[in-house]
């Protein structure tokens, strides 16, 4: 769980919505919630199933060839 102030600092673009905004203090949570977790990009953009909103965010990796 992240506060809003603790969203607003997710680095990125992210669809906003008035709504979410309204209720929670910050444009977009998912999106934002997803980068932060992952510590890396967004990979899928928000979508909306089902009254669930979801976002992916994949962590930055770097295979190591070495071994």
């Amino acid at each position: 769980f992240y506060t809003a102030e603790e969203l607003k600092k997710a680095s990125g673009e992210f669809t906003s919505s008035s709504f979410v905004q309204q209720i929670t203090g910050v444009d977009n949570v998912c999106a934002r919630a997803a980068v932060l977790a992952s510590g890396g990009e967004l990979v899928i953009e928000k979508h909306i199933y089902s009254g669930v909103t979801f976002a992916v965010a994949a962590k930055p990796f770097t295979p190591d060839w070495s071994v």
